[in-house]
């Protein structure tokens, strides 16, 4: 995808710019760490999830954000609807997908991810659970499909609960400390300020206005009982109601995944330091996309190239002509034998190799500079991102993706505890390629130091997995739409999301090109399983 769009401030906001395409860092060293990356792979195809991430339906529970670090983190807050549906979701993808194959729908062909994810299912007794719900109360169902999730998804999905008249109580205390809000950007941050980094308001409107002004009035001199009150009903009206409020607690179940992410290959320089940028910054709702080749009018479009990988391609901005900027997959595949800079071990990789031969290619993605000024993804965590969100092209539109200036990190706490950190994630590979999609040169090494020593330099003090130290971490915020640098933070630690093993099994439709529109309608509907929605069995050919 073509940048459509100047980038707005950033050489006031930085220190300088370098729009540097031959920067010292670059070189062609092979890379030495032989620790298997990416998704491994012979030829393009098509292909499905293969693993057990939960369905939101709800796209005002999902929020996406990409920050300093190269990572895009995807936050859930989970509805009772997508709790209580997780197994019969499991359940049914499975059957669905047993069922093409014994039916001989589809023939798999490469990787053995299906009979990694059919032992597991089974090992986990999933149809079991799902007989039980006749017979279970409703808290017992739910207490079943949560404790599955946690179990399947560890370190990613947390139980988030917080005392919200203490959070209310020292919201107060805060507002009474300092004046009237008067500017959009002052509103915005006292409002944020009653639950950090969950609330992500952007804009008021004259209602909005008004509750903030009398709630502030409240606290610097009104009574408790009318400040919690109005506080209450502010903070429901502006969160959408998603959080629930139970016995006075903030109770709630939150999905955070992480992932590597590659961005326009462009350096910029922040005190002293080269960092990559973020192009398209601010907040930019998910839209279809209207032009371009192919198949139309959707969000979840997938692109007849091949090295798009027969994966969605989720939209953002529309860039002129055709061109739109979108998080899609890696965008490149590289041919194994005798590469010049991946390790030579992974010639030799045939981990779940359906015929038990090495495989040929390899795609990664580069946490780094590398796009023409789309966001990338490794493929199979594109895969599992999809997986994550409506089912509809229609229920996806609107989902907000937070995209920080530059030099501004995304900081968060995942377990909800006000531990906040640097997001980051445990992936140590960034490249750059040729337009004819040939990775030609490093970024830095893929051992951690060494990487962490190129993406962060002076700022960070090395140490174990998640003690790395950023000395100081500029937090981003949003008004309106554009993204602003935010407050200084000191001291912060990274939280190094582990790097998930990309879960993805390729297969061929029999008798049916997957470039025609028979073959992209199947693709795109055997990803659209969940709660709530009605698989088009003609589409699957098994009508």
């Amino acid at each position: 995808m073509r940048l459509r769009v100047v980038i707005l401030a950033v050489a006031t906001v930085l220190a300088s710019t370098v729009l540097s395409t031959t920067a010292a860092a670059l070189s062609r060293e092979r890379f030495a760490n032989a620790q298997p990356y990416g998704f491994f792979f012979n030829d393009y195809g098509p292909n499905f999830y293969a693993g057990f991430v939960p369905r939101e339906q709800d796209r005002r529970r999902i929020t996406i954000h990409l920050g300093r670090g190269n990572q895009l983190r995807v936050r859930i807050v989970l509805s009772d609807a997508a709790i209580d549906a997780y197994i019969p979701d499991q359940v049914a993808r499975h059957a669905l997908y047993a069922e093409l194959i014994s039916r001989g729908v589809i023939r798999l062909t490469t990787n053995k991810a299906w009979e990694a994810y059919d032992e597991r299912f089974a090992a986990e007794g999933f149809a079991a659970l799902a007989a039980r719900k006749g017979g279970a109360s409703p808290g017992e169902w739910r207490e079943l499909n949560l404790r599955l999730l946690q179990k399947l998804l560890p370190e990613r999905v947390y139980h988030i609960r917080r005392d919200f008249d203490r959070l209310l109580d020292d919201w107060r205390t805060r507002l009474a400390a300092g004046g009237p809000p008067t500017t959009l950007e002052a509103k915005l941050d006292a409002v944020n300020d009653l639950f950090p980094h969950r609330m992500s308001v952007t804009g008021l409107d004259a209602g909005d206005d008004a509750a903030l002004q009398e709630v502030a009035a409240l606290a610097r001199g009104g009574d408790a009982a009318a400040f919690r009150s109005r506080a209450q009903a502010l903070f429901e009206r502006l969160t959408g109601g998603i959080y629930p409020i139970i016995d006075d607690n903030l109770d709630f179940w939150e999905v955070t995944a992480i992932y590597a992410a590659g961005t326009h290959d462009t350096l910029t320089t922040y005190a002293g330091h080269q960092i990559p940028v973020i192009t398209t910054q601010g907040v930019w709702p998910l839209i279809p996309r209207r032009h371009g080749k192919g198949f139309l009018g959707m969000v979840d479009y997938i692109s007849s190239a091949g090295y798009y990988g027969l994966k969605p391609m989720l939209p953002y901005e529309y860039g002129g002509g055709i061109a739109y900027n979108a998080i899609h997959n890696t965008g490149i595949s590289n041919w194994i034998a005798g590469h010049p800079l991946l390790p030579r071990e992974w010639s030799r990789f045939a981990g779940g190799s359906r015929d038990g031969k090495p495989y040929r290619r390899v795609a990664l993605t580069s946490r780094g500079p590398v796009s023409h000024g789309c966001t990338r993804l490794n493929d199979g965590h594109l895969a599992e991102l999809r997986e994550m969100l409506p089912s509809t092209s229609e229920g996806m539109e609107g989902i907000l993706n937070y995209r920080h200036v530059s030099q501004c990190y995304d900081v968060f706490d995942p377990r909800g505890d006000g531990d906040d950190r640097v997001m980051g994630v445990q992936y140590y590979i960034a490249f750059r390629h040729t337009d004819s999609r040939v990775m030609e040169q490093i970024w830095a090494q893929n051992d951690r130091r060494s990487f962490y020593e190129w993406l962060y330099g002076p700022e960070m003090v090395f140490g174990p997995v998640n003690e790395v130290v950023i000395k100081e971490a500029c937090e981003g915020k949003f008004v309106g739409r554009k993204a602003y640098a935010g407050k200084i933070r000191r001291n912060l630690k990274i939280y190094e999301a582990p790097y998930e093993p990309e879960a993805v099994q390729m297969y061929t439709i029999v008798g049916v090109d997957p470039y025609s529109q028979a073959g992209m309608d199947f693709n795109r509907e055997l990803r659209r399983i969940g709660y709530g929605y009605t698989i088009d069995r003609k589409v699957l050919r098994l009508d």
